[in-house]
């Protein structure tokens, strides 16, 4: 598994792809994916347009057949289809529940 952390953090956070289902996580930030090239930034900014923002709290609710494409993702209430390469985007950190 690879696990990306951040310059300014000693935490280290996992990739949006890489969490389970029933995951509830919190964005820290949005990375570069080689996969998209030049349109990179646009991916970003399109996600950022969606809710994908550092703080913002996300479920993982599913999977496509077998595991695959796509990523079923509830941010603020609005589920989301995501391909894998897309939530390997999106770093993010386990929200651990209140005792």
């Amino acid at each position: 598994m690879n696990i990306a952390s951040h310059a300014d953090s000693f935490t280290p956070t996992l990739r949006l792809d890489q969490c389970r289902k029933g995951t509830s996580v919190r964005v820290t930030s949005l990375i570069g994916q080689p996969l998209f090239g030049a349109q990179d930034e646009s991916v970003s900014l399109r996600l950022k347009e969606l809710g994908f923002l550092p703080g913002a709290h996300l479920k993982v609710i599913g999977f496509g057949l077998l595991g695959s494409d796509p990523l079923a993702v509830q941010v603020n209430g609005t589920k989301f289809a995501l391909r894998r390469a897309e939530a390997a985007k999106i770093c993010v950190e386990p929200i651990t529940p209140h005792p």
